[in-house]
């Protein structure tokens, strides 16, 4: 696993680690792709052949990772069966923007489509893009997620699939339109009011901007969080940060700050 080595003299650091792997294909871990900061240009990582990174980032900043598009060969590895390479591509994807407050962040994943399922996502929620392929404006994305899958390790994060929070609803600050939700089959639904088992929120047509987003329900609490828009981005806020869903008792940070 390949880290940055990036160094300021006289400032504090943190470490941001993560697993990079394929929207909706959970044992498909994409190896050899570039981790950056968008306020730090500077800073970079290569995951390693799980998907895995650490990057080093100043602390009591503000930042956005995002991976690069790329392609190559990705390992699935699925629970039966022996693990088997074949030849993806992969799109760019930011995460929301944390504010570093004196932790490593762990578990700072990124669940990125690959160019299947990146189009079809396009198509089916009428996306305008540009010559690049990339949305012409930007997207939100979010997971209205359980708690039990917050600190734990990735096959648990795995096995408890689908981890999504049923009956939520989001809104965001500047206003957006209502946002779609994903049904059960985890596919955009434009007739659903509120989220289905799979948690999946989405907002497809979004200017430039940050955006603070806020999650809530009868029978659960959320933390919030920023999105950093620009014209081609798609910021996916997954789980298991995002709209996670708070414990009981537990403080409701600022959307800026990450949990604990």
């Amino acid at each position: 696993m390949e880290k940055d080595e990036t160094e300021s003299s006289g400032d504090s650091k943190v470490e941001l680690s993560g697993r990079t792997y394929q929207f909706g294909h959970m044992e498909t871990f994409i190896a050899g792709a570039s981790i950056r900061i968008r306020e730090f240009p500077e800073l970079s990582a290569t995951t390693d052949d799980f998907g895995d990174f650490r990057i080093t980032v100043p602390d009591r900043a503000l930042v956005t990772p995002y991976i690069e598009t790329g392609g190559g060969t990705v390992t699935r590895r699925p629970r039966d069966g022996d693990p088997f390479d074949e030849e993806s591509q992969w799109n760019e994807i930011d995460l929301q923007t944390f504010q570093t407050c004196g932790e490593d962040l762990a578990n700072v994943n990124f669940q990125t489509p690959p160019d299947a399922e990146f189009e079809a996502l396009k198509a089916l929620l009428e996306v305008p893009s540009g010559e690049d392929g990339r949305p012409e404006q930007s997207v939100i994305v979010t997971t209205a997620s359980a708690r039990n899958v917050r600190g734990v390790d990735y096959e648990t994060f795995w096995e408890k699939t689908p981890h999504g929070f049923a009956g939520a609803t989001a809104v965001s600050d500047p206003p957006l339109p209502d946002p779609v939700y994903f049904n059960e089959f985890v596919i955009p639904d434009s007739s659903r009011t509120e989220t289905s088992i799979d948690g999946g929120i989405i907002w497809p047509v979004v200017p430039a901007g940050t955006y603070r987003i806020t999650t809530t329900s009868s029978d659960g609490r959320f933390a919030s969080f920023l999105a950093t828009c620009a014209p081609g981005r798609v910021v996916n806020a997954n789980p298991p940060w995002g709209a996670y869903e708070l414990l009981p008792g537990e403080e409701a940070f600022d959307a800026s700050l990450p949990a604990r």
